[in-house]
Formats: C-alpha cells, structure tokens, sequence
C-alpha cells in the first residue's frame, strides 16, 4: 500500500512538474502589451565606480525622454579596470522588467569584443523598450547599464 502511494504520489508531482512552467510563461500578447512601468523614461542612476568594469552607451545617445526610429543604430563601449581585462564571453542582454535573455539574437548580427560592439541597424518594433547590458571583466566583476529606449 505505501508502494501504491508513493507510485501515485509522484506520478502526480510528475504531471505537476511538466505543466507547472506553462501556468507561468508570459504569453506574446503580455509581452506585446508591455508599456513600461512608472519612472519608465527616467534614466537609471549609475553606480558609483569603484572597481568595476563600466559600460558606456555611445549611440544612441541616453537621454531621458530618448525616442528613436527604427531601425537605429547600437554602440557600446566596455571599459575595463587596470588589473582585469573584459571578458567578451560574459556579455549578456535583457529585455525588460522580466530581463528575458536576448543576448543571442544580438551576437548573431555583431562580434563582442573586449572593447564592445556596434550594431547598425536595431530593429526594434513601436514601442517603450528596455535593454540591460551586462559584461564581467576577468576577475568576475559585473558591469550592468541600462538602455531604454522609445521607438516611434
């Protein structure tokens, strides 16, 4: 009887287990609904810099209110700190209050270097939209800016 029971009950976190990720995925239409949150155009505080790598967006230029057209072009540049050198393997982008991992479908377009990269042509649907840029240099430390944009 304790066998039958047991075989039940992990049947049942079985089944739990594979439809448990799809009761908390976000649908294509959440994510086309997304408008930013409150404080969406402020630009985000920098951290003061101490040891840690830095992470400078060079086009298009950060401004509070920034609207650009599709598509617009992307230029950061990555600095490191005299005793560690950028790691370019480390770069990562987010999308989002949620940060879906989109670092792939930027690294398919341009080559990150050590010293970071320029993309041309972003092409970015209508919308608020924010990225987060991270990098780590070779002693592990994180460098995490934010770019947000409003394409129009």
């Amino acid at each position: 009887m304790k066998k039958l029971i047991a075989v039940a009950l992990a049947a049942s976190f079985a089944v739990h287990a594979q439809t448990a990720p799809r009761d908390w995925l976000i649908s294509p239409a959440e994510a086309l609904a997304y408008q930013g949150e409150g404080g969406f155009n402020e630009q985000p505080a920098l951290r003061a810099r101490s040891v840690v790598p830095q992470i400078d967006i060079i086009k298009p230029e950060p401004a509070a209110d920034l609207k650009v057209k599709a598509p617009f072009p992307i230029s950061v540049l990555f600095k490191g700190q005299s005793d560690a050198a950028i790691d370019p393997s480390t770069f990562k982008v987010m999308y989002g209050a949620l940060k879906f991992d989109i670092t792939s479908r930027i690294t398919k377009f341009v080559k990150v270097t050590p010293t970071g990269f320029s993309l041309d042509n972003a092409q970015i649907p209508v919308g608020k939209h924010r990225l987060t840029l991270q990098v780590q240099d070779e002693k592990q430390r994180v460098a995490e800016r934010e770019l947000r944009v409003e394409v129009e």
